[in-house]
């Protein structure tokens, strides 16, 4: 075991002279802005409040993973007197006490727009969290008899003394530390940890009808702390929540069984370091000793917070039925227009290449693939990349029916996926258990590319039918993210998928493919190529472009690139949802480049890569963002998109994005973002362009044509 990928390594730090840590925006920080564009749409009031109370939740479960990952990665470098500087020249110490900063902030931000706005105006729409005191004699009745069945049984105290071995806090749990005092032994600290499949919101009976009134788990646990006490005295209490240092990952070059370690992984991480320590206001001083000594506090960063621990919780809320009004209306995802109703999609596939823009056109054509592979008894063989994937994964489901029914099924399950690989070890099993042939990824990468293959006879030939995708193949997170999938049957594209597998499946040398390309060989040169290209294009005297959308721009070397790019002459359009290092606007250096991040109703994961080429455009889809772990740490495809229409709706898709002056925020030179003021009515919103045009393009394909065309039989 070893800790993952540090923010730094020794190839991002070979530094050009022509560029200085001034032209670079720090990482870390960069994230935390992103963060706070998310926390912005929490503070918007034209929104409906459910749909602000879902992003305060985003931002909260977004701060968790970038304490446990990010910060945790920051902590180790601290822990070994590393003073290497990032792209920006700072130190880890220095990162670290400018993260402590602007979280302190952002935190106290978080619970101004909570308690000042949201739960007020959720007390009004009839949704109510309600505190001990609220309660009338007949609910507590109630309430006390629900806990005693529901949540006694299943609460261990732990006493906290001498003879108690260490004890190890969960992480991202709520615990309750009490002082319990005795008339024999005197006061003894006792530690409560609230786990979470416990339901953090327990309804309250008998109010008023219409309301959906709740009292939140922890608060209950104080009004009925006396039951595990019936003898002693419950002096104080003090709420508290840990993260802990998930950097951690398995040494997989000198790994014999990568499953194994994986489980080690896994089970490390209950006992790594602590990273942050969150304490509920109002926590007497002895308490908040206590809970630093025993979670490690020297090393954490420690914050006071103002109302309730793990605003995660606030999905919940968010999702609740019968509050259809507190909601934005939904935008429902559309069927394809090139795919008839009932057609297989290996005809349609056979038609010509196919594009969707998900969530705007449903994701069940992906489904539909793979599902109708699995029961064709031409389909001879499946291939396939699993990174995320849904809970009770139709995708998998497919995949096992297929092997049972005895066709060549072969997934690369990527073991390594952070945060998912236990139910990755679970479903490959499965899969394996099915008899499909299973990979635990590439030894010393991450596999992360998303691509599908399948192997169909026809007419006594191998047709090759694939999709390649900027997202998961994961169907509860494409009606939540922003993604494109290409489905072709095209040969060129079926010989570079046979390669590609051969390649991470069977150890094959590496070659370069026709029309792929592939990290960590040829992805990052193949860009590089491209962005050079326009420049000798702007030198000779032609108009030069570049459109980039991606979620992170973070790898020096593409940012250097794009800094020569702009100095020849590249007008630069970049669509960066997330981090972004570049500093844009800087006259002489980056004066033709323009950034722009949007955050809307659904999280922006496509990546679409355009260049102008003398006026006959080059675009790609990829799995890889411009970052330092998907050029060269990961396995990712870049595919170009060849089929003419395709090309066109792609760089329609960026145009809108670039226009976007509703969501879209404006990176300026000194690193802040702000928000175009044209008044709502009058912006426009690129999200809400995509929905519209997705359901008028099945609404022509549905009209009755003008001309009736007559089947004809074959000659």
């Amino acid at each position: 075991m070893t800790s993952s990928s540090s923010p730094l390594n020794t190839k991002q730090l070979t530094k050009s002279p022509r560029f200085t840590d001034e032209h670079f925006f720090n990482r870390e920080l960069s994230w935390l802005a992103f963060n706070e564009r998310v926390l912005a749409e929490a503070a918007r009031t034209e929104l409906p409040v459910l749909e602000r109370v879902k992003f305060l939740a985003i931002t909260a479960s977004n701060l968790d993973e970038f304490f446990m990952v990010r910060v945790g990665a920051l902590q180790l470098l601290r822990e070994q007197g590393r003073r290497v500087k990032d792209h920006a020249g700072m130190t880890p110490t220095q990162q670290w006490d400018q993260i402590q900063q602007r979280t302190t902030a952002f935190v106290a931000r978080q619970y101004e727009i909570l308690n000042k706005e949201l739960l007020p105006l959720l007390r009004e729409k009839g949704i109510r969290r309600l505190m001990p005191g609220d309660l009338t004699p007949a609910q507590l009745t109630h309430l006390e008899a629900y806990f005693k069945e529901h949540i006694f049984p299943v609460l261990s105290p732990i006493a906290l003394d001498d003879e108690t071995p260490r004890i190890s806090v969960p992480a991202l749990q709520i615990a309750l530390l009490c002082s319990v005092q005795s008339s024999t032994e005197g006061k003894r600290l006792v530690l409560f940890s609230l786990p979470s499949n416990l339901p953090r919101h327990v309804l309250v009976p008998e109010v008023e009808s219409g309301l959906h009134a709740y009292l939140n788990l922890e608060d209950l646990l104080c009004l009925f702390l006396n039951l595990y006490f019936p003898s002693e005295k419950v002096i104080s209490s003090a709420r508290f929540r840990i993260s802990r240092n998930s950097d951690i990952a398995v040494d997989d070059e000198s790994s014999f069984d990568l499953a194994s370690e994986m489980e080690d992984i896994l089970q490390a991480r209950l006992q790594s370091p602590t990273i942050r320590i969150e304490i509920k206001d109002g926590a007497p001083r002895d308490l908040v000793k206590s809970i630093r000594d025993l979670c490690g506090g020297k090393t954490a960063q420690v914050y006071t917070i103002p109302g309730e621990l793990d605003l995660r919780a606030y999905f919940v809320i968010a999702g609740l039925s019968g509050y259809e009004d507190l909601k934005v209306e939904p935008w429902d995802s559309q069927a394809s227009p090139q795919i008839e109703p009932g057609e297989s999609m290996f005809d349609a596939i056979k038609r010509g290449d196919i594009l969707l823009h998900h969530p705007f056109e449903s994701f069940d054509p992906i489904l539909h693939l793979i599902e109708e592979a699995a029961a064709d008894p031409d389909v001879i063989a499946i291939k396939q990349i699993l990174y995320r994937t849904a809970k009770n994964s139709r995708i998998i489901s497919a995949l096992i029916r297929a092997a049972q029914a005895g066709k060549h099924v072969t997934v690369l399950v990527e073991l390594k996926a952070r945060f998912d690989e236990a139910r990755n070890l679970e479903r490959a099993e499965e899969l394996q258990n099915a008899g499909a042939q299973i990979i635990y990824g590439v030894r010393g990468l991450k596999t992360h590319a998303k691509i599908c293959l399948i192997m169909r006879r026809e007419a006594g030939h191998l047709i090759r039918y694939m999709h390649f995708g900027t997202g998961n193949y994961n169907e509860a997170t494409s009606k939540l993210y922003t993604d494109i999938s290409y489905l072709t049957c095209r040969l060129s594209y079926g010989s570079d998928a046979s390669a590609f597998f051969n390649t991470v499946t069977g150890r094959s040398r590496f070659v370069h493919y026709e029309r792929i390309s592939m990290a960590p060989f040829g992805l990052r040169e193949r860009l590089l190529t491209m962005i050079r290209s326009e420049s000798e294009r702007a030198k000779q005297g032609e108009e030069a472009e570049i459109m980039l959308k991606m979620n992170a721009l973070e790898d020096r070397e593409m940012i250097e690139a794009l800094y020569e790019a702009s100095q020849a002459g590249v007008k630069i359009r970049l669509n960066v949802r997330g981090i972004c290092c570049l500093r844009p606007g800087v006259k002489g250096l980056s004066e033709n480049i323009s950034v722009i991040s949007i955050i809307d109703r659904y999280l922006e994961h496509a990546r679409i890569y355009h260049f102008r080429q003398g006026g006959r455009p080059v675009i790609f889809i990829s799995s890889a963002d411009f970052m330092n772990r998907n050029l060269s740490k990961r396995v990712e495809l870049l595919v170009p998109v060849e089929d003419k229409d395709a090309k066109k709706r792609l760089t329609g898709i960026l145009e809108t994005h670039f226009s976007d002056t509703s969501r879209g925020r404006i990176l300026k030179p000194d690193g802040v973002w702000s928000l175009a003021h044209i008044p709502e009515a009058k912006a426009l919103r690129s999200q809400e362009i995509f929905a519209k045009e997705a359901a008028k393009r099945i609404r022509q394909r549905n009209q009755a044509p003008d001309v009736l065309v007559p089947h004809r039989p074959k000659e």
